[in-house]
């Protein structure tokens, strides 16, 4: 193939002309025609004009000239039509206006491939940024600065060293913390940050667990009231349309990478790698009203339950008297007994609602939908604790369990800390689940479905629940076993 001048393209042998495109440049009218088309591909590529783009190939092509069903504005050209530009301008002697065609239809898939080499076809909405929140979050540090203050600690009181050097200011020490466990990695990260050495960070991270737990346990890691379980009810009556639930109850592990050597074994879960499991409950709010921390990660979530404070309270009955929500209506039936949604692995209480493994039925099909689609709260929960907190997605660092359980309670107690101001919308407020909901406006008709919330089946070919099959409300399941006497007395037992 040639690329010489004029003179080197006059002396090529016909054949060679005849079977290849000519790239030589043949006169002063070939440069001008050159010029005013690459003016024209420039003003093609930042206009969006398809009478733009008729001209242009009109002009290379000659007006005898049938184009292909191209447009450059509507959507990004296929293959198949580059490739028939490209061989329409190859046959009319045009292969540099034919190179410039493909190059500006390269740089317009170029500029819209991300990086996951997708193509996007249409540029998504700018991110909008929400001021009241940013102004909300000042104002919730500044509470914890204030509160701190006040609790008279020692270690945050204290602005001089013995020999009389200044130390660290009360915010530094305050915000390293919530940078290390934000962002999940060891304290001493942010020493030149904020100026400190590595065994003040450490000191500073030990401080603030043990603050935070003694100046806020009391609001955010308590047990509900009567007004809580009355409130959380409400939310879940409007939010999920149904009666007497208290919200969502899962298991998540956290990987313990410092686990001693002769602890593996024990704390072993899932994926070969020692872990500390979580036992949470929350609402739909993503407010978590039960937190069981520290289990060995060899234990599956029915062992975990067996070791639960919330297994006794369900068992003896202190925490769901106390609030005058009973009975409550579902559909046509009235139950006394309110109810966490749960996954398959839990047993078959009256406490817990289960989906169905195989539904078959277009009930089952509805209510399987319905409870897996609520039971999300939980897993959102979970996610957004891991997200805002990576000290509890990322490999623990830490040798001790009980620094663990301190550290992971400080992350717990701050998480409860923003979901009560991003509901409440006041950094002083006391939580209230049901906020800014007008029960007022739920009819009958919203409330109480599914209808089919108390069905269960047992296995039928289980001897042992011959007499549990032909029940029908979990309810009266409760109350079968606990007339069984001494065969499930050992069940209270072990709590």
């Amino acid at each position: 193939m040639n690329f010489n001048n004029e003179n080197n393209a006059s002396s090529a042998s016909p054949s060679d002309d005849e079977n290849m495109p000519s790239f030589s440049s043949h006169s002063s009218s070939s440069m001008s025609s050159w010029s005013s088309s690459s003016s024209l591909c420039s003003s093609l590529s930042s206009s969006s004009s398809d009478e733009a783009t008729t001209a242009f190939a009109t002009m290379s092509f000659g007006n005898n000239t049938t184009l292909p069903s191209f447009s450059c504005s509507s959507s990004l050209a296929s293959d198949k039509e580059v490739t028939a530009i490209v061989n329409m301008a190859c046959e009319n002697n045009n292969t540099v206006i034919a190179l410039l065609l493909l190059e500006q239809e390269n740089q317009k898939k170029r500029g819209r491939v991300d990086m996951r080499g997708k193509t996007n076809s249409i540029r998504g909405p700018k991110r909008q940024f929400c001021h009241e929140d940013a102004l909300l979050f000042i104002r919730w540090f500044e509470r914890l600065r204030t509160d701190v203050m006040n609790s008279n600690i020692p270690f945050y009181t204290t602005t001089r060293t013995i020999s009389g050097k200044s130390v660290a200011s009360l915010e530094a020490r305050l915000l390293l913390p919530l940078k290390a466990y934000t962002h999940g990695v060891p304290p001493h990260c942010f020493a030149d940050y904020f100026q400190m050495s590595f065994n003040f960070t450490s000191e500073c991270c030990k401080h603030f667990d043990l603050t935070i737990f003694t100046v806020y346990k009391e609001e955010y890691l308590r047990l509900p009231t009567a007004e809580d379980l009355k409130s959380i009810v409400a939310l879940h009556k409007a939010k999920h349309k149904v009666d007497g639930m208290l919200g969502s109850l899962d298991c998540t592990h956290t990987y313990w990478h410092k686990c001693p050597v002769a602890w593996k074994g024990q704390y072993q879960g899932r994926n070969s790698a020692p872990s500390l499991v979580l036992e949470a409950a929350c609402d739909h709010n993503l407010y978590f009203w039960h937190l069981s921390y520290g289990h060995c990660g060899c234990l599956n979530d029915l062992n975990i339950l067996n070791r639960s404070p919330l297994y006794n309270y369900m068992l003896e009955g202190q925490l769901y008297q106390l609030a005058n929500i009973f009975p409550f209506m579902i559909g046509n039936e009235s139950f006394e007994k309110a109810f966490y949604l749960v996954d398959g692995i839990y047993p078959r209480y009256t406490r817990f609602v289960k989906s169905f493994k195989f539904p078959a039925s277009p009930e089952e099909k509805a209510y399987a939908g319905w409870q897996e689609g609520a039971r999300k709260d939980i897993e959102r929960a979970v996610g957004v604790l891991k997200t805002q907190w990576q000290f509890l997605a990322r490999p623990i660092q830490l040798h001790t369990p009980n620094l663990i359980a301190m550290r992971a309670s400080a992350c717990f107690i701050l998480h409860n800390m923003l979901q009560s101001d991003r509901v409440m919308k006041e950094v002083h407020a006391t939580y209230r689940a049901a906020e800014g909901i007008d029960l007022a406006q739920l009819t009958p008709e919203d409330v109480g479905q599914p209808t089919d919330l108390r069905t269960i089946q047992l296995p039928h070919d289980a001897t042992a629940h011959s007499e549990v099959v032909e029940l029908n409300t979990r309810a009266e399941i409760a109350q079968w076993v606990m007339s069984r006497g001494e065969a499930f007395r050992d069940l209270k037992d072990s709590a």
